[in-house]
């Protein structure tokens, strides 16, 4: 008897167990009894070792154990195989890598699936945030990668956090994010409560809460605003459908004559949306960023547009679109670069 076969009759010999198997691992999941979930999902993997849900279970579990290097060679193995959804597992890889520092690995998956797809407007926003940063990082050859035995006491990496460069900042962010999910909901805090400290990282450390499940509320400033959020109520991409319009009017007016300053807009406006988030951007005119993107590529490659023009082409306010273009550009030059 074959593989395959076996395969086969361990799932006959065993209806409905997998199933189960499965369902109580996602529940010791959410009871925070992770080493039972893995159990459990590995026992359910030994009937059928293809289940997807058991499979995407494993990493989780691994994940939540800090187990990072372990979770990257489960999603891994499942993207190279086509097993579940891609984008789901896609965006835990992707997560993997840069918490262990692989960024040279990011920027040649996401540079990949870029050329060759249009990513979901839902995975886009920290997507093109993402490959933004990592190919900062490969560019600077910042020495960031961090060990699967960490031996830094959280009190030093909250100093790190509150003292050092912002380089440093995200070193003790991934480095806490690996310690269970209150010590780094503990240490992470009061750095988004300060004002003065970097909106990307923010956007960072609420999106490593919302993948921890932390069910707490947060105060955040941004932009000299003071935001009260729960972590669990908050979208994954909170600008989805706004930013999706915002480039679909750019798209009219860029994409067949210049495809490639409509890309560099589209990693642009992305990479402003994600370092604004949970905030809105304001006024919440899809025409009028689009016009203010538009000016803002155009300067940035070198064409210089003519303001009144562009404004009447988009048909928005003049006065309103260079104020949307000032802000992108003051934010693309204040937020962290790798």
């Amino acid at each position: 008897m074959n593989e395959e076969q076996k395969k086969l009759e361990k799932v006959v010999l065993f209806p409905g167990v997998v199933a189960k198997l499965v369902g109580k691992g996602m529940e010791a999941l959410k009871e925070k009894q992770f080493s039972e979930a893995l159990s459990y999902f590995e026992q359910a993997l030994e009937i059928e070792p293809d289940h997807p849900q058991g499979r995407f279970g494993v990493a989780l579990s691994l994940i939540e154990q800090s187990r990072l290097e372990e979770a990257k060679d489960v999603t891994e193995q499942m993207l190279n195989e086509d097993i579940g959804n891609y984008y789901d597992i896609l965006q835990v890889h992707i997560s993997l890598l840069v918490q262990l520092g692989h960024y040279d690995e990011v920027v040649s998956m996401l540079e990949g699936i870029m050329e060759e797809e249009k990513l979901p407007a839902n995975l886009a926003e920290s997507f093109y945030h993402l490959l933004h940063f990592s190919r900062q990082m490969v560019e600077d050859g910042t020495p960031v990668e961090v060990a699967e035995d960490i031996q830094v006491p959280p009190e030093d990496l909250i100093q790190m956090l509150n003292e050092a460069s912002p380089e440093k900042q995200w070193l003790a962010i991934q480095m806490l994010g690996k310690m269970s999910s209150n010590v780094f909901f503990e240490a992470v805090k009061d750095y988004l409560k300060i004002d003065k400290r970097d909106p990307v990282l923010k956007s960072m450390i609420l999106q490593m809460l919302k993948e921890k499940h932390i069910d707490e509320e947060v105060e955040i400033h941004k932009f000299g605003k003071n935001i009260n959020i729960t972590v669990s109520e908050m979208e994954n991409v909170f600008h989805e459908k706004f930013g999706k319009d915002t480039l679909a009017i750019v798209a009219e007016q860029l994409e067949s004559e210049n495809p490639s300053l409509f890309e560099m807009i589209t990693q642009l406006w992305w990479h402003y949306l994600y370092a604004l988030y949970p905030i809105s951007p304001e006024p919440l005119s899809s025409k009028l960023w689009a016009a203010a993107l538009h000016k803002v590529g155009g300067e940035m490659t070198g064409h210089d547009e003519d303001e009144l023009q562009l404004a009447r082409q988009y048909n928005v306010n003049l006065e309103e679109m260079l104020l949307c273009s000032t802000k992108i550009m003051k934010l693309e030059k204040e937020a962290f670069k790798g």
